[in-house]
Formats: structure tokens, C-alpha cells, sequence
């Protein structure tokens, strides 16, 4: 992986893949049955799936078995898409382009937003570093950029499917349990991203340093 950034894109950008396919699960498993609208539950019948409200998604296909085929389709093409391909100079827009087909098609409806999110992220973001970091806030998130991200994946395993998994097999179906979950995972999605950021501005400012001094002592 070329850099911690591309590493966070990766990483989290299959994680809303995986949560784009099993949303693609749940509705393929209903078999061929006509969609009740446009907005439609992945998971209806599913108890563990109840704290989820039957984990919500949307559809133009008035057909489950065919949403859920495409469903699986696209958010398996994102995640190989974000592994893979998302350090390329136009790897995030095809994250974004990818993301648009999972939201109207079965994938649920916060894996594609926040998967175009993300892509828009590694899109906007120039490869090019900061020569230097310019306050100390950027440099301690910088050099925090490892724990900072490992919090991160924590939290969305709280979220996806540790919410579930309290559901089904603890009984703690609370809305605000869910909701400081939602809210932790989602803090620490943004601060990741922009630690990673600065990791990579920390590093390139080191070698800079490092390159500069190797001149200076020859010159000597």
C-alpha cells in the first residue's frame, strides 16, 4: 500500500463493500418476489437483524432476487475496486461512480453514501504532501495515525455488527447505545481520514529533512 491514506481508503472502503454485499444477501434470499417500493428491508423477517429495523435499503428494480444479485454485483466491485485500484489517480471517482449503483439498487443506504464519501475523500486529496506540518495538532495526529485508525476499525465493529450482535444476543436493543456507537464510529471514520493525512505529510517532511541533510553534508 502506498500510503496510510490509501491504506484508511482501502481498508474502510471494502468494510462498506462487505456491508453493501450482506444487504445484497438478505434481499437475494427472499427470493423472486416483487419489492414493496422503492424503500424496502434487506432483512425483514431476520431477528438478529431487528435492532436494525430489518436493515434498510432502497431499490429501482421492483424485484428482490435480481436487487440483491445487483446488490452483491456492485459492492463486490467496490471492494475490490477500493483493495486494489483506489491509490490510482482517478480511483476515487470510480469509487463514487461504483457507490451510486449500490445505493440505488439493494446495497443499503449508509455503506454507498459513506463509500462515496470516502472515495470523494481520496479523490479530492492530493497525492503531493505538505513539505512541513504547520501545527503541532497536525503533527501529534500524524504520529497518532496507527492508534488512531485501529480505534477506528473498533468502532465500526461495534457499529457493523456489533449492534446486531447486542440485539440478538444480549438484548440491548437502546436506541442511544446505537446512537453513541453511530456517533464514535463516524467521529473516528473523519479523524482516521485525517490522521492519515498528516501520517503521510509527517513521513514526507522526514525524508525531505533526511534528503536535505545527506546534500548538506556532501557539500561539506
Amino acid at each position: 500500500m502506498k500510503n496510510a491514506r490509501h491504506l484508511f481508503v482501502a481498508v474502510m472502503g471494502a468494510w462498506m463493500g462487505a456491508a453493501g454485499i450482506e444487504h445484497g444477501v438478505g434481499e437475494l434470499m427472499q427470493g423472486n418476489v416483487a419489492a414493496t417500493g422503492i424503500m424496502i428491508r434487506s432483512w425483514p423477517e431476520s431477528p438478529f437483524f431487528q435492532s436494525l429495523s430489518g436493515e434498510p435499503a432502497m431499490t429501482l428494480i421492483p424485484n428482490l432476487l435480481v436487487t440483491g444479485i445487483l446488490a452483491i454485483t456492485f459492492s463486490l466491485l467496490f471492494a475490490g475496486w477500493a483493495i486494489f485500484f483506489s491509490a490510482r489517480k482517478s480511483g476515487g471517482v470510480v469509487m463514487i461512480l461504483l457507490a451510486i449503483p449500490m445505493l440505488l439498487f439493494g446495497g443499503g443506504i449508509f455503506p454507498p453514501i459513506l463509500g462515496a464519501l470516502i472515495g470523494a475523500a481520496a479523490a479530492v486529496c492530493q497525492d503531493k504532501p505538505d513539505s512541513q506540518l504547520t501545527t503541532r495538532l497536525r503533527w501529534r495526529l500524524g504520529k497518532a495515525w496507527r492508534w488512531i485508525f485501529l480505534a477506528c476499525c473498533i468502532a465500526w465493529l461495534a457499529l457493523f455488527p456489533g449492534v446486531a450482535v447486542l440485539g440478538y444476543f444480549f438484548r440491548i436493543d437502546d436506541a442511544r447505545v446505537t446512537l453513541a456507537i453511530m456517533l464514535t464510529a463516524f467521529t473516528l471514520l473523519f479523524l482516521s481520514f485525517w490522521s492519515s493525512i498528516q501520517h503521510d505529510h509527517l513521513g514526507s517532511s522526514l525524508v525531505h529533512s533526511d534528503d536535505w541533510n545527506k546534500t548538506r553534508n556532501k557539500s561539506k
